[in-house]
Parts: C-alpha cells; sequence; structure tokens
C-alpha cells in the first residue's frame, strides 16, 4: 500500500476546508469526490455549485458521485468513495472519530492496494485515531495551513492557500505522496511531499497551541496577533511548551511556510517581536484580518476543538513528564468557554 499511486482524491467532511479543496482540483480538471452529511450534500447539489472567493474566485460544477473529472462528484454515501483513492478527512476535530467509523464500515475494499486516508485537523491525535482504525500502513502524514470560512450565503471565503503537505509516517518520500502532492498543486494549491513528515504535524500543532490559545482568548485576528507585542510573546510561550512536547516524544520541529517554529524556538523572543511587528500586515492572508478556525467556531457559537489539539498535547506532557503550566491553563480556560460544553443561556 505504501507505494499506491492514487488516481485521484477524496475528501471526508464538506466545510470550509473540504469545499476549498475540492473546487480547486475539480477546476483544474481533475478526479475529485466530496462526502458530506445528507443535509449538505443535497444543499450542495440543489446549488449545483461550489463558490470560493477571497485570494481564489471561482464557481465549481458540483453532481452526484460518481462525476467526471472538472466537476465535484458529491455523496453521503461512504460507500461511493472510489477504490484506488487517497481520502482526506476534512471534518472538524471532534467530528473524526464518527467520521472514521462511518467510512472504515464500508471503505476500503481488503483487496484495494491502492487506497490511503489521512486527516487535515489541527493537532496530532488524528494520526493515532486514523492508524486504529485503517492500520498504520493506510495512513499518510497530512497538515496544511490552506485557510478559510464558510459565509452565511454559503460562499467560501479562501484567506489563503497556505501550503499543504504529505508523507510517510515512517518517514520517506513514497510514490503515493508524491502523486498526491502533484495533483494538489496541478490545481494551484502549494503542495510538497515531505520526508519527516512528523516534523511538520508537530510544528504545525506547536503554532496552533499558539495561535489558538492566545485569539480565541482575545479574539485577535491572527495579523493582529503578531502586531501586538504583548499577544507575540504570550504565542511564543505557548510555542516554547508544545516544542518541549514534541522533544519529549522524539520529534524535532522545523520551520515551514507561515510557521517556522525551528526560529522561534531558537531565538531570543524579543528578536521575533522584531521581526514579525516590521513583516508586512496580512502577508499570509492576502491582506484578511482573518480569524483562526477555533475563534470563528467560538463566535459563532460552535463546538470548540480544544480536546483534539490543547488537551491532546496536556495529556502527552502529563504521560512524557513535561511541565506545561501556560497550555494547561490556556486549556482550562477555553474548555471554560466552550459552546458545546456551556450553551449561551
Amino acid at each position: 500500500m505504501t507505494e499506491g499511486a492514487s488516481p485521484g482524491l477524496a475528501f471526508v467532511g464538506a466545510g470550509s476546508l473540504g469545499q476549498a479543496f475540492t473546487a480547486l482540483i475539480a477546476a483544474s480538471g481533475q478526479v475529485v469526490t466530496l462526502l458530506a452529511t445528507p443535509t449538505t450534500a443535497a444543499r450542495l447539489l440543489a446549488a449545483g455549485r461550489v463558490r470560493l472567493r477571497g485570494v481564489v474566485s471561482l464557481e465549481t460544477v458540483v453532481a452526484a458521485a460518481p462525476a467526471a473529472p472538472g466537476t465535484v462528484g458529491v455523496t453521503a454515501d461512504p460507500a461511493r468513495l472510489p477504490a484506488g483513492t487517497g481520502v482526506l478527512f476534512a471534518t472538524k476535530g471532534y467530528q473524526l472519530r464518527a467520521a472514521i467509523e462511518g467510512v472504515r464500515a464500508v471503505w476500503p475494499d481488503a483487496h484495494d492496494t491502492g487506497a490511503w486516508v489521512g486527516g487535515l485537523q489541527n493537532g496530532v491525535l488524528k494520526d493515532d485515531l486514523l492508524t486504529q482504525a485503517f492500520g498504520s500502513d493506510w495512513v499518510v502524514g497530512a497538515a496544511t495551513i490552506l485557510g478559510g470560512q464558510r459565509e452565511p450565503d454559503g460562499q467560501i471565503t479562501v484567506t489563503s492557500l497556505g501550503a499543504t503537505y504529505l508523507g510517510e509516517l515512517a518517514g520517506g518520500i513514497s510514490t503515493r505522496t508524491t502523486a498526491a502532492a502533484k495533483l494538489l498543486r496541478k490545481a494551484g494549491i502549494p503542495a510538497e511531499a515531505s520526508a519527516d513528515i512528523r516534523s511538520v504535524l508537530w510544528s504545525k500543532a506547536c503554532n496552533a497551541a499558539g495561535i489558538f490559545g492566545v485569539s480565541v482568548l482575545t479574539r485577535a485576528s491572527i495579523p493582529r496577533l503578531f502586531r501586538a507585542p504583548d499577544l507575540t510573546r504570550a504565542y511564543l510561550s505557548l510555542v516554547r511548551e508544545a516544542e518541549s512536547v514534541a522533544a519529549a516524544c522524539g520529534v524535532r520541529v522545523g520551520d515551514y511556510v507561515n510557521f517556522p517554529i525551528r526560529t522561534y524556538v531558537d531565538r531570543p523572543d524579543e528578536e521575533t517581536i522584531r521581526a514579525l511587528s516590521g513583516a508586512p500586515s496580512g502577508t499570509s492572508t492576502g491582506g484578511v484580518e482573518t480569524l483562526p478556525s477555533m475563534t470563528q467556531d467560538l463566535l459563532a457559537g460552535r463546538a470548540l476543538e480544544v480536546d483534539e489539539v490543547l488537551s491532546d498535547l496536556v495529556d502527552r506532557a502529563d504521560r512524557a513528564g513535561v511541565p506545561v503550566p501556560r497550555l494547561t491553563l490556556v486549556r482550562n480556560l477555553i474548555r471554560g468557554i466552550d459552546p458545546d460544553r456551556h450553551p449561551p443561556g
């Protein structure tokens, strides 16, 4: 399975990420499938298209899966996921267990040597869950910082194409990750196959801990966070604690597009603050004062991925005997305001 090349990609979850990825892939004339909930699948099929705006602007036709190249094939039935295909889960972290259960019950066939799965969720728990369900040979490490948000009118605002990384959890470059990265690049999505995907995953997890921890509690946009020295110091303190957990787990963080975590850890914080405060505002978000996904969810009254991102880091730190008092405090505060645990009124 490690060397099986996928003839296309499929995505599970029709939120902003799932719709953005599939619309861009279809617009490039390639085959792509989107597994949605019955309600969302019906809405997309009735609308007949996925609409993107922001750093990209396009409308892509949708049809019932399986669909022709250039069309987003939409289905609510996981049994209709194509054989021999890489399937990327793009649900929220707290939705992942149920999504995995629904897919694994009917897909893939035991003899499907080309199929594989990956998760685009924040944090590193996702890979453990996928491995438990599908087995280690089936799982590809995946990370993205493509940013988007769903608008009330159904359009998806893409705030940044960012970068997407795919790699074998055991390390090294494989045919399937190289092919998937090539497919994404053809769709205009910056992507690469990484020989050390665990470093990418943990580096992104460090960044997510800092971004979410500060933004959710202050409602700060990403550009504003990095313009305010005190907020940047808070971000860096959380990044350093998360990096200590990565190190205890045997992973060395690195520098990647829009999250140069190795540099943040190695150089003095005041130097980083000067560098970030002098950077052009909103360079990674097309100039948009975008809010991180967890902050968007908080303001919309939706459940938060606090357990999948922050609690998981705290739990791993506890098991490794690494003190993380700041992460623990932020985790507790965010759990205390999670709309799913404490609904308004």
